[in-house]
């Protein structure tokens, strides 16, 4: 999990508040998230369950919802300001 976007599977971790060792080990199917890590990782990149679904299926990728969430966070900022 690295993406230019983003930077790595370590800032994919300090978004989500998983850690780095738990994210390489489903991307490299060595264990299966519980639902509880699911639900926390597409809350903390702004995705229901139902588009986190749809990702495991082979829509999005995380790193474009990460860049997604931050471009509306920005704007929201700056209609606030």
């Amino acid at each position: 999990m690295e993406d230019e976007r983003v930077g790595s599977s370590r800032e994919l971790g300090r978004i989500t508040g998983i850690s780095f060792n738990t994210l390489v080990n489903w991307n490299e199917g060595k264990a299966d998230p519980r639902l509880q890590k699911l639900v926390q990782f597409a809350y903390a990149i702004g995705w229901s369950m139902t588009e986190l679904m749809q990702y495991a299926e082979g829509d999005e990728d995380p790193y474009e919802a990460i860049a997604r969430k931050k471009r509306a966070g920005q704007q929201k900022y700056r209609k606030s300001s």
